[in-house]
């Protein structure tokens, strides 16, 4: 993609996307997880205001289409198809989710987190998936990490959509997330 998408002072910059791939590739690192092996199906801003969603939805609207625009937990969540991918750490990503805020304010108004797939085994169910998750990767032994399981469903989703958020305990230098979930996104909402 041209880095005419961080070109715009008000939203982003280029050095800030790198700041933040450099950020995901320390989490990862800590976390003990090769992302080179996995699928990263998309990367997420966040935003403390409705404006800023807007601007953000403007922005990435002349470099791609609406996916989806669905109520998650309470929320409006779009899922932008980029026309060309971005590039994150050697991986090439072409959905970008863009959330409005809800209870939360955010240190940086940016790239936020990436979502990586670690697909089901056959006949796995959720349960089976997360504890063999936890038991490859001891995320939740790792004092310096704090680890989020939940299963946000949205009306018409016909598969389970459970997620891992693994983030540093302490966010004051590292804020960023890497969430793990066992299908792409697109699979999730069914657009292929």
């Amino acid at each position: 993609m041209s880095s005419a998408l961080f070109s715009y002072s008000d939203l982003t910059t280029l050095a800030e996307f790198e700041h933040f791939q450099q950020k995901i590739s320390q989490l990862a690192q800590v976390m003990g997880i090769d992302l080179m092996k996995y699928e990263i199906d998309h990367l997420a801003v966040r935003v403390n205001s409705d404006k800023n969603v807007k601007n953000w939805l403007a922005l990435l609207m002349k470099f791609g289409t609406i996916l989806s625009d669905n109520i998650v937990n309470d929320r409006r969540i779009y899922l932008i198809q980029l026309n060309e991918p971005l590039i994150l750490l050697g991986k090439s990503v072409d959905i970008v989710e863009l959330p409005f805020p809800k209870n939360k304010c955010y240190p940086l108004e940016s790239w936020e987190h990436i979502e990586i797939v670690i697909p089901f085994e056959e006949d796995e169910s959720v349960s089976q998936w997360l504890s063999r998750l936890e038991k490859n990767f001891l995320w939740n032994k790792l004092t310096t990490l704090s680890v989020k399981v939940s299963v946000p469903k949205v009306d018409g989703e016909r598969l389970p959509n459970p997620s891992i958020a693994v983030s540093f305990a302490d966010k004051s230098e590292n804020s960023v997330c890497i969430k793990v979930h066992p299908y792409n996104i697109k699979n999730i909402i069914e657009v292929w």
